[in-house]
């Protein structure tokens, strides 16, 4: 049987399992499991994505992790050699420490965001290693109701009235099933046909966009646009949050001129926290960046 196709892109969000080679332990102690954090946070502070759950288990790791400008291949690829060099090396040991390849699907972030950090935090509950999420030292279910250290938990969280509410979701699931997997096109994916459709056709014109010889976008490019179509320039717009134009010169920014979130928060003058939750709540945004791509091109 052909191996699943992976796909990544900007924004794309990913639930990443890495396996043990037949099933072997992947980490021998806690100084392992240290070590493995320790380089995915070296990671976050050096690329441009975002990790919004984790759990470490004795034979495999599962991450959720919404890629930026820098792909899933690169960040996996640095996080597993340096940390299966580093396990060999202390361990004196040789052959394959993981399985062939680590597993990427791709996920509906609209409709699978939620289910699968709570599916991922219930991962010790339901092997029947602790009885309770907040007992597992090695996931980020801790940092959801304390204090944030690798994850960014905002956006989940934002879904919900208050911490509480976040727990009773979270262990509603200890009786809920894993969700349902799909194949489309030989594409894993959480989510319906017509979003991976949708999603594959988004790829296709991006790919498309960046074949063509453009111009570097840049931010006078999207100031320029604002000012001409809708009488505002970025400067005009500020710290206004309830700006609906906000969410617009943020989106374009991010998918056109490709900044970080740091980037463009320091543009505001606010948080990067703060700009990734305005991303993401201005939902697809696909006509304003068609109607940005027009402007471009005739410009």
């Amino acid at each position: 049987m052909a191996r699943a196709i992976r796909i990544d892109f900007l924004g794309a969000l990913h639930h990443v399992i890495i396996k043990g080679n037949r099933g072997g332990d992947i980490f021998y102690n806690a100084k392992d499991r240290e070590k493995f954090l320790s380089r995915l946070s070296l990671l976050i502070k050096r690329y441009d994505f975002t990790l919004y759950a984790y759990c470490l288990m004795d034979n495999h790791v599962h991450l959720l992790i919404e890629t930026g400008s820098t792909p899933l291949s690169k960040l996996m690829g640095e996080l597993l050699t340096h940390y299966v060099q580093g396990f060999n090396k202390k361990w004196n040991k040789k052959g394959h420490l993981l399985g062939d390849r680590y597993k990427s699907i791709l996920v509906d972030k609209k409709q699978y965001l939620l289910v699968l950090a709570r599916y991922i935090h219930l991962n010790p509950v339901k092997a029947k290693i602790v009885a309770l999420p907040e007992e597992y030292p090695w996931s980020s279910y801790k940092e959801y109701i304390s204090v944030p250290h690798l994850v960014s938990p905002s956006l989940v969280l934002s879904y919900f009235k208050n911490v509480e509410e976040f727990k009773r979701f979270t262990l509603e699931g200890i009786k809920k099933k894993k969700p349902p997997l799909k194949k489309v096109q030989n594409y894993l994916v959480y989510g319906t046909k017509e979003f991976m459709h949708q999603t594959l056709e988004k790829v296709r014109k991006e790919r498309r966009r960046k074949g063509r010889k453009a111009k570097k976008i840049k931010v006078l490019d999207v100031d320029n646009f604002l000012k001409e179509k809708y009488g505002k320039q970025i400067e005009d717009i500020g710290n206004y949050s309830k700006e609906p134009l906000k969410k617009v010169a943020v989106a374009l920014l991010r998918e056109r001129v490709h900044l970080t979130f740091k980037e463009i928060s320091r543009i505001f003058k606010t948080t990067p926290q703060s700009i990734h939750k305005l991303y993401h709540a201005s939902s697809v945004m696909g006509e304003k960046l068609e109607e940005f791509e027009r402007w471009i091109e005739k410009s």
